[in-house]
């Protein structure tokens, strides 16, 4: 290694030797090592030009304030770092074309430049650093911070070097008595090659100094872009697939409820068809037509016919159907209530996560990998949780269905032996033993009509009552989902992201 480091140091000198002679740093003679030193300024120019590239940065959309913050704090070093980088290469160059003797005016622009640029660092610096701890990214501010003391450091021991290289220039003009009388030997006696090379030395270790920078900012502007990424994903899965999922679930709710309203509403017209055979047949009966009671009997008969038409049904029927459709209505309700009360970025787990990115410099990716899809998978959990609440009321409801048929099925037993139970009082042939059957009979019909009309309604009461409790039921099976996601779930996340934060790989979570 050390062969390796005397070859390199051979061919710079070399390199410095063999310079074509030329005018420069204020006097009439060529100076050993400016072409090494001209290169590393090129060099220097180059990564300065791959830090101004980077801006200006791309504005994060997510609407998380501190990444704009950090936007703004890093385009602000990469303008100084060019300006301040700007300024010495361009004072180098004028140092170079310099040969009147007045060492004054060669060096001082490029000194002051140098100083400039260290004034920057030790004073502006600091407030970038403040700006980006007052956010908590500490991260960035120390690596910032530890880079660019670094080339403060760089800068001051440069700014020694050059004023080392003017010292000896002024000393040689001094002995040679004028620009014009200066020789390359006299030179060498006040300005020896070690100075050059020091120089040469001090630039070289500055230049190795700033792509640190450069991999600082890269960093940080990746970061930012992944951080708004992410943050607009789960903004945009809060908005639609919370949305679809929403109606999904109430699609599959529709599907059970609608299975009801038809079932009840089949059973019905079956029962009106049949109601309606039975009344007719009874009214086919002649010789019952002359019994006092017979009117009272037919309309107590036509009656319960009537009890099972969609038209006599209508209301209940209406009062129904809004009743189960509020189901899916309401709780489509509650989750674009739950979604308009969510933002993403007042959310503490996600701030944790974007901020363990941003900010923590030993474990923020790792971290932020480690734990994102965990983060955006409670929108899956959560939906996850809705379908059992939406497949346990499914079967609940399916058993409502069953239960509507078995009371439905009590209706038949109310007119079915209408034509035979009349039929006696038919068969009789004495007029008044005919008139008396029938008077007998109409009563107990007129009050089963009676007793058939509060039983359809007590089905009907039945579906609403229980539409109304499915409701609050889902209700309350979401709420939990949701609380259980928002605390417990959540919390779990949230614990174990705090120790990775502090222990990285190495930690309990």
């Amino acid at each position: 290694m050390n062969r390796l480091v005397l070859a390199f140091g051979l061919v710079c000198l070399l390199q410095g030797l063999s310079a074509e002679p030329r005018p420069e740093f204020g006097v009439s003679l060529t100076l050993d090592a400016t072409d090494r030193i001209t290169a590393m300024k090129v060099e220097t120019v180059s990564l300065k030009d791959s830090v101004t590239d980077l801006s200006p940065i791309t504005a994060p959309t997510s609407g998380y304030a501190k990444l704009a913050t950090t936007k703004t704090q890093l385009e602000a070093v990469i303008s100084a770092f060019d300006t301040k980088i700007s300024a010495i290469t361009t004072a180098y160059d004028g140092l170079l074309s310099a040969n009147d003797g007045n060492t004054d005016a060669a060096f001082t622009p490029l000194i002051t430049a140098i100083d400039d640029a260290i004034t920057f660092i030790t004073t502006n610096a600091p407030a970038v650093k403040t700006a980006l701890d007052d956010i908590s990214y500490t991260g960035i501010s120390d690596q910032l911070i530890d880079a660019l003391t670094r080339i403060a450091a760089g800068f001051t021991d440069l700014k020694a070097k050059t004023q080392a290289v003017k010292t000896g220039l002024d000393a040689g003009l001094t002995a040679a008595g004028s620009n014009a009388a200066l020789t390359a030997t006299l030179l060498r006696q006040y300005l020896p090659l070690r100075t050059m090379y020091d120089l040469l030395r001090s630039l070289t270790n500055l230049r190795y100094y700033l792509p640190l920078v450069k991999y600082i900012l890269d960093t940080a502007i990746e970061n930012i872009a992944t951080a708004d990424a992410y943050i607009n994903s789960l903004t945009a899965s809060l908005g639609s697939d919370v949305t679809a999922e929403a109606a999904n679930y109430v699609t599959e709710l529709e599907e059970i409820t609608d299975d009801i309203v038809a079932s009840v509403a089949s059973d019905f017209d079956a029962d009106a068809a049949a109601a309606m055979v039975a009344a007719m047949s009874v009214s086919s009966l002649t010789e019952i037509t002359s019994a006092a009671n017979y009117g009272q009997l037919m309309a107590a008969v036509f009656n319960m016919m009537d009890l099972f038409t969609a038209a006599s049904l209508a209301s209940q029927t209406g009062a129904m159907t809004a009743a189960f459709a509020n189901i899916g209505t309401t709780l489509n309700s509650f989750i674009q209530g739950v979604r308009d009360a969510t933002t993403v970025t007042d959310e503490a787990l996600v701030i944790l996560l974007i901020d363990t990115l941003m900010g923590n410099d030993e474990y923020g990716r790792y971290c932020y990998n480690k734990y994102k899809d965990l983060v955006k998978g409670l929108y899956n959990q959560g939906f996850d949780g809705g379908w059992e609440c939406v497949d346990k009321e499914y079967q609940r409801l399916e058993h409502l269905m069953e239960t509507l048929e078995f009371i439905s099925d009590l209706f038949v037993f109310d007119y079915e032996d209408f034509v035979s139970q009349v039929g006696v009082c038919n068969s009789l042939t004495i007029a008044s033993d005919v008139s008396d059957c029938v008077g007998a009979l109409q009563p107990f019909y007129t009050q089963l009509v009676t007793a058939t009309t509060a039983k359809i309604a007590a089905l009907y009461t039945l579906a609403t009552d229980e539409a109304a409790a499915s409701e609050n039921r889902l209700l309350i099976c979401f709420q939990l989902v949701t609380l259980d996601t928002a605390l417990v779930q959540t919390a779990a996340i949230q614990a174990n992201l705090e120790i990775c934060a502090a222990q990285g790989p190495n930690g309990s979570d």
